[in-house]
C-alpha cells in the first residue's frame, strides 16, 4: 500500500476553473461538488492505491461547449444517468438492468437526450461527454493533470 498521502480537491461547478487551473492543483483526485457518496469512496480508494482519479463531470465541464452545458441542464436526472451510462459504452439492455427499467424506457430516455442535446448517435454522445481521446471516470486522465 502507498504510504504517501493523496490530495483530493472538490471543485465548485461554477468556479470558473480551466485546464490550467486544474494542472496547477497537482491533485491526486478531483471531484465536482455534489458527487455521490459512491464516487467519493471510489475516488478515495483509487487515490489510496496510488493512482489518479478525475470526476467525469469535471471533464464534461472542460470539454463540452457552453451551449451544450446549458442544454444539459434541461435533462432530467434519469436522462443524465442514462446518457452517462451510454457514453461509457454500455448497451441499452445492460443499462435497463442496472436501472431496473425496461429497454424501451432506456430508449425513450436516450431519445430525449439526443433531442435536447441536439445529438444524433451514441458516438456523438460519448464524444460530448468525454471529449475526443479522453479516458473514462477514474482511469487517470493524466493529460489534464
Amino acid at each position: 500500500m502507498n504510504s504517501a498521502l493523496g490530495i483530493i480537491f472538490i471543485l465548485q461547478p461554477n468556479g470558473g476553473f480551466g485546464v490550467k487551473d486544474i494542472q496547477e492543483l497537482d491533485a491526486d483526485g478531483l471531484l465536482l461538488d455534489g458527487i455521490s457518496h459512491s464516487y467519493l469512496v471510489e475516488c478515495v480508494n483509487v487515490v489510496a492505491a496510488g493512482r489518479k482519479w478525475v470526476d467525469n463531470n469535471i471533464l464534461q465541464h472542460l470539454l463540452i461547449p457552453r451551449s451544450l452545458h446549458q442544454a444539459e441542464h434541461k435533462l432530467t436526472e434519469r436522462e443524465k444517468e442514462v446518457a452517462d451510462l451510454v457514453s461509457r459504452g454500455l448497451r441499452n439492455k445492460t443499462i435497463a438492468q442496472r436501472l431496473h427499467v425496461s429497454e424501451g424506457t432506456v430508449k425513450m430516455h436516450l431519445h430525449h437526450v439526443y433531442e435536447k442535446l441536439h445529438l444524433g448517435s451514441r458516438a456523438e454522445l460519448a464524444w460530448a461527454a468525454h471529449g475526443e481521446g479522453a479516458d473514462h471516470r477514474g482511469t487517470g486522465n493524466k493529460g489534464l493533470l
